[in-house]
């Protein structure tokens, strides 16, 4: 039971809020109509009916006394009623034609007063009580109008209060509409930080509570942007230092005899300056380059033709429509990796992209050989090289390049991950990037 209402509950924090809303304001009116119109019905319409029948029972009274002509237009006049007398006749009905609340108490005033015999016609304008002579041979009808038991006060009131809580209710969502922008420019902010998008123009605004949960935002952004930088900067600095030793270690081996030993320490030592370089690169890059929007298809056709040839072939297809908010360099470069990965072990590359809820979708499917799906998370950590599960990338085969690709796409608030590829054979890596609008 807690569960389905839990369920039922709105998951929206502004409708959350209007339910908090509406549900006092609704069961309070409903209280006050309920409390106020018994109450209202039981006492106002008892005093007029019993006014109504007392005005009755006088003229039937003073009828009784006399009932000449003349006598009969002067208690009309004086009481202000209309009043008919039905010669030799008698009650066909007993009771009130209709039965609703609003005539029981005058049923009750009837009663009260000793009144068995009575017949209450209500279904024109006017309200018609016919009562016996006292000597039962003729009828009397006293005529009133309908309105007497008419209370528009009921209305009056019931109206007032329910128009006053639509205008509290209105106003209160204004405030309310004006209390959660905060709240939905704090996520926004968030949201785009973790796609990697800078957010230096967010403000924290708004009340106290949330403007401390934005400046707290707004720390947290600065620690993790100073601590990426400065990882980036140590191993780009490392990256670099590395270089001189690497370098004449190279010359130096250039210069000793072609022996079997001299060409493996020559191959590491090509390797180790391949790493440093492509990582020293790969930093730069981060640091300085921005975002710019760019069509996806143009971008992916640009970057296919860098690494296409007679012996290997990309087939790109998808909606050629689709805007990507992307760094050029760095992600080209990460395509790149996948690429030329893929160019290794295979003839062909089937590349297709699509736009997926909220969400980009580039997959990059070759009919080479699979990978162990197993271990596929190994592909993509740094240093990592296994011929067999295909880790080398452009930067010569040193295990940095799947491990690039996943960093440029994580900066970009996405994601990477290897499989086997259900159409073609080979392997099939995901890129997934969020959709800007």
């Amino acid at each position: 039971m807690l569960f389905l209402f839990k369920k039922m509950l709105p998951k929206s924090i502004f409708f959350r809020f209007l339910l908090i809303l509406l549900t006092p304001v609704i069961v309070s009116q409903l209280v006050v109509s309920i409390i106020f119109t018994e109450k209202y019905t039981q006492v106002v319409l008892g005093i007029i009916s019993r006014q109504m029948v007392g005005e009755a029972v006088a003229v039937k009274k003073l009828l009784d006394m006399n009932c000449n002509e003349k006598y009969l237009n002067e208690l009309k006049k004086s009481m202000k009623l209309n009043i008919d007398i039905i010669n030799n006749a008698r009650l066909r009905k007993i009771g009130i034609s209709k039965s609703h609340k609003t005539y029981r108490m005058l049923r009750n005033a009837l009663i009260k007063r000793g009144y068995e015999e009575y017949y209450v016609n209500t279904y024109n304008d006017k309200m018609e009580i016919y009562i016996p002579s006292k000597n039962e041979n003729d009828v009397y009808k006293i005529s009133f109008s309908r309105k007497n038991l008419y209370m528009k006060i009921i209305w009056i009131v019931l109206g007032s209060g329910v128009a006053s809580s639509i205008l509290l209710l209105v106003i209160s969502l204004i405030f309310l509409k004006n209390q959660i922008r905060p709240i939905k420019r704090l996520a926004k902010a968030a949201t785009e930080f973790g796609k990697g998008i800078d957010v230096d123009k967010y403000v924290p605004e708004g009340a106290k509570e949330i403007r401390i949960a934005g400046a707290a935002f707004c720390e947290m952004k600065q620690n993790i942007k100073a601590l990426i930088n400065n990882r980036i900067k140590a191993l780009a600095g490392i990256s670099h230092d590395l270089k001189t030793p690497l370098t004449k270690m190279k010359l130096q081996l250039s210069m000793m005899p072609k022996t079997k030993e001299v060409e493996w320490l020559t191959n590491d030592v090509n390797s180790m300056i391949s790493m440093t370089e492509s990582f020293t690169l790969h930093a730069a890059e981060q640091s300085r380059e921005v975002f710019s929007r760019i069509n996806l298809s143009l971008f992916l056709s640009e970057t296919a033709r860098d690494y296409a040839s007679d012996n290997f072939k990309i087939h790109l297809s998808g909606d050629k429509t689709i805007d990507a908010s992307i760094k050029q360099t760095s992600f080209k470069r990460a395509l790149g990796n996948i690429i030329s990965n893929a160019k290794k072990y295979s003839n062909n590359l089937y590349v297709t992209f699509s736009k997926e809820n909220n969400f980009v979708i580039i997959n990059f499917e070759d009919d080479g050989p699979g990978i162990d799906e197993e271990t596929a998370e190994d592909l993509f950590t740094p240093f990592v090289r296994r011929n067999q599960a295909r880790t080398h990338g452009i930067d010569g085969g040193v295990g940095l390049g799947l491990s690039i690709a996943r960093d440029a796409a994580l900066s970009h608030g996405g994601k990477i991950a290897a499989s086997n590829s259900q159409t073609y054979g080979g392997a099939c890596f995901t890129v997934t990037l969020p959709f800007i609008s």
